[in-house]
């Protein structure tokens, strides 16, 4: 599980340049980073849903032929309303301090910029399930219906944060969205049951499901009123044609050292912009709806008795397909479901004389975590999970009618979680959580 690579550091040193950095910059003259009239926080975000609901529920029983039939339909109606709250801080402009170095100001005083933002969606949830015998050991259940789930409270902050850094290539930022709907799955499920025997039985099922609204984070290119950009400025285009006249490579260092020269340097020596300048470009990276996305699957079953015995073996398998799929060769902006894959659990079991003893093993294959390899990013480099396969134990022994005694035992083979990029030889991260046990009683009165 180790890869052949690390990465190392001195902890005394980082912590000592960070006191340095916090002496010096934040409570020194440089105010650029935070702003003192915010006591430290420069940031917070609210997000009120509202949500009117009612529903209807009925249950039906009958025999049709011979058959004993059971239906269960109902249908819920919601309406809710999002009010999104976000207090952030004014970007002012960005100033180039340095050949390399391009900071954000923000508006002094202490100001807040209180932004509010509100959504509203309402949605019909049917659902139908039935359930027919068609004999004493055999079921079979069919249902349909529409199920949701909310976007993520982080999701719908419709506050805007822009990098306190944005050099040439990194002019990025990140915004939330206050009328994001919800996520919309219809889905579809039949099984066929058998019941052979006491406490055995095998089973079949199908699976779709069409996800309606879902969400993906989407990267556009924008302006914002009021910050220009130095960057291809008439004066930035001035002192590029100065130094190609005197026949000089017009590099960043030498650019930023000609506006200087030219005069356009502030006291501190920083190039702040002004409104001849162009709009600075913004990639704002935003959660929005997209397309439909489609999953579907087997689902198999079987537990198995043995007489009298106390003994028993429990297996199921879980198959699914769909939009589950990312292409690793590809370096388009791709957006397929998160966290799906095959999935498998095995169990041993003795249950007898007041003894239960347990033993289980859960494996799933590799999936995609999720499109990013930084927190919140959208670009296109994914992250998988690796194959994972789990041992746990639990042992219970009922003394009497009110005490038992147990122990469990997790992860008994001490599994080790990993992650990967593109391809399983970029490494990302592993994460060891070791063997867990427990011992206990319980008295139940």
């Amino acid at each position: 599980m180790q890869p052949n690579y690390y990465y190392t550091f001195s902890f005394e040193e980082a912590l000592a340049r960070q006191l340095a950095f916090l002496t010096e910059d934040l409570l020194g003259d440089n105010y650029y980073s935070i702003d003192p009239f915010f006591d430290g926080i420069d940031s917070e975000s609210e997000v009120e849903e509202k949500t009117q609901s009612f529903y209807v529920n009925t249950l039906w029983e009958f025999d049709v032929a011979d058959y004993f039939v059971q239906i269960n339909a109902g249908l819920r109606y919601e309406e809710t309303d999002v009010t999104s709250t976000v207090r952030q801080r004014v970007e002012q402009q960005v100033n180039w301090v340095s050949a390399s170095e391009w900071i954000m100001q923000y508006e002094a005083g202490g100001s807040d910029n209180f932004y509010t933002e509100e959504g509203n969606y309402d949605i019909w949830l049917p659902n139908i399930d039935v359930k027919v015998e068609l004999t004493d050991e055999v079921v079979a259940r069919a249902s349909w219906g529409k199920t949701m789930a909310r976007a993520p409270l982080g999701d719908l902050a419709g506050g805007r944060s822009l990098t306190g850094s944005p050099k040439p290539g990194s002019r990025t930022g990140a915004q939330g969205n206050t009328n994001l709907l919800p996520f919309e799955s219809t889905n579809l499920d039949l099984s066929l049951e058998y019941y052979y025997g006491e406490g055995s039985y095998a089973s079949v099922g199908y699976f779709k499901k069409d996800v309606d609204n879902f969400i993906q984070r989407q990267i556009t290119e924008t302006t914002i009123d009021g910050l220009y950009d130095i960057l291809n400025g008439p004066r930035y285009q001035e002192a590029v044609t100065a130094l190609e006249a005197r026949g000089e490579q017009a590099t960043s260092d030498a650019i930023f050292n000609e506006l200087l020269a030219l005069g356009y340097g502030n006291a501190d020596g920083a190039i702040e912009p002004n409104s001849s300048d162009p709009l600075m470009v913004w990639n704002i990276t935003q959660p929005q709806n997209s397309d439909s996305k489609s999953v579907d699957g087997f689902e198999l079953a079987l537990q198995h008795v043995f007489g009298e015995t106390g003994f028993g073996l429990g297996v199921n398998a879980t198959f699914v397909d769909g939009d589950v799929e990312f292409d690793v060769d590809s370096l388009t902006q791709q957006a397929p479901l998160y966290g799906l894959s095959d999935s498998a659990n095995l169990q041993a079991f003795y249950d007898k004389n007041g003894l239960s003893v347990k033993v289980t093993y859960a494996w799933r294959d590799s999936y995609l975590i999720g499109v990013g390899q930084s927190q919140g990013s959208a670009d296109a480099p994914p992250q998988f999970g690796d194959t994972y396969g789990q041992w746990d134990l639990s042992v219970n022994y009922d003394i009497n009618e009110q005490v038992t005694v147990f122990f469990e035992g997790i992860n008994l083979n001490n599994e080790t979680e990993r992650g990967y990029g593109r391809y399983e030889e970029q490494f990302l991260f592993a994460r060891q959580y070791g063997p867990r046990y427990s011992i206990g009683a319980r008295y139940s009165f």
